[in-house]
């Protein structure tokens, strides 16, 4: 017998345990039922064996009772009642003939009874066996029934799994597509960004550059200017020479220090969003970690390719604005030298003047 506790474990594609459990009672039950129904059947026909077998014995004693009688008749020789008178002859004579009839009538309702048990057994057997090949048929038809249903609706059920696990695939695959496209347009956008910015940083940094060379320049034209009308005045001459190129000392180191500082500025920023994207690529690295998580637990096949190869994009420009920035940098300290250079070739021809003069 089946147990009715029995329990199913659960799994994604599998029947429902509360269902298989109700199933598993319903035939549980069916079967007590029919068994019952045997076995009170089978008390029945005990019972009736049991009669059977009483009649039976009081028919075998009343048989014997008969056999008793008819030896004695045979051994007996037939009476006479002809010294008895004819009166008591007839009714000596009477009585014989009826105890003949009685014992007649005897045999007859013993056979017909023991026919009648016979039969009455026999049917009672029959009825017995035919309740019970019908009720096992039915059980059988019921069993079958119920397990057919049982089967259609866990293929039902299985359907609807598998198809909602197809739409549960698609549906990632097609985050994982959005995603993927989202971090490479992301990246090719930072790209695009960060060199923009790196060259219109670049370009501003030239132009400073040569505008202090400029500077430079009309300071030195200025001082040459000076050194020839010191030769007429020589002290105020040196003096405002001197002025002059105190302030366009101070007035180039200024213009230096500013570009360095911008420069300076512009390495910073573009590390801040290269970190802004990298803490980007992080985490849509970790959506495309959990959508392939949920694909293997749906039993969804590998994706073709990782992020990785578009989230490695960052990482190169990275490295690529940590080479040139040291270039932007060497350029502002030539600029500062050639600044440097230019206000010692100064003070040179003011003192040359000077010495002239003397």
């Amino acid at each position: 017998m089946t147990d009715p506790n029995a329990h199913f474990r659960s799994v994604l594609r599998g029947y429902d345990p509360a269902q298989v459990d109700q199933l598993v009672h319903e035939l549980s039950q069916a079967a007590a039922e029919a068994q019952q129904e045997a076995a009170e059947r089978t008390i029945q026909v005990s019972k009736l064996e049991a009669t059977t077998g009483q009649l039976n014995s009081e028919i075998e004693r009343h048989v014997q009772q008969l056999r008793v009688l008819e030896e004695a008749q045979t051994k007996a020789a037939a009476p006479t009642y002809a010294g008895l008178g004819e009166r008591i002859g007839s009714m000596l004579a009477l009585a014989d003939k009826e105890a003949v009839e009685l014992r007649t009538r005897a045999q007859s309702d013993a056979a017909n009874h023991h026919a009648l048990a016979d039969e009455s057994a026999r049917a009672t057997r029959q009825s017995a066996d035919d309740y019970a090949t019908e009720t096992r048929s039915a059980v059988d038809a019921d069993v079958a029934r119920i397990l057919e249903d049982a089967k259609r609706h866990a293929d039902s059920l299985l359907d609807d799994a598998d198809r909602e696990a197809m739409a549960r695939r698609e549906e990632a695959e097609a985050v994982y597509e959005r995603a993927r496209a989202k971090s490479a347009a992301a990246a090719v956008d930072f790209e695009t960004t960060l060199a923009a910015r790196r060259e219109a940083a670049a370009l501003e940094l030239v132009a400073e550059i040569a505008a202090a060379e400029q500077q430079l320049a009309d300071v030195r034209l200025r001082a040459e200017q000076t050194r020839s009308e010191s030769e007429h005045a020589q002290q105020e001459a040196a003096s405002r020479s001197g002025q002059q190129l105190e302030q366009a000392t101070t007035h180039a180191q200024s213009l230096v220090a500013d570009a360095k500082i911008k420069a300076e500025r512009i390495r910073s920023d573009s590390e801040r969003e290269l970190a802004a994207a990298t803490q980007r690529r992080d985490s849509i690295n970790a959506q495309l970690t959990n959508v392939r998580q949920m694909l293997a637990t749906l039993g969804g096949v590998a994706m073709i390719a990782p992020i990785d190869e578009v989230a490695a994009v960052p990482v190169e420009t990275e490295a690529v604005a940590d080479v040139e920035s040291p270039e932007v940098v060497t350029d502002a300290q030539d600029g500062e030298s050639a600044t440097d250079e230019n206000a010692i070739a100064t003070e040179e021809s003011a003192t040359a003047a000077d010495e002239s003069a003397t």
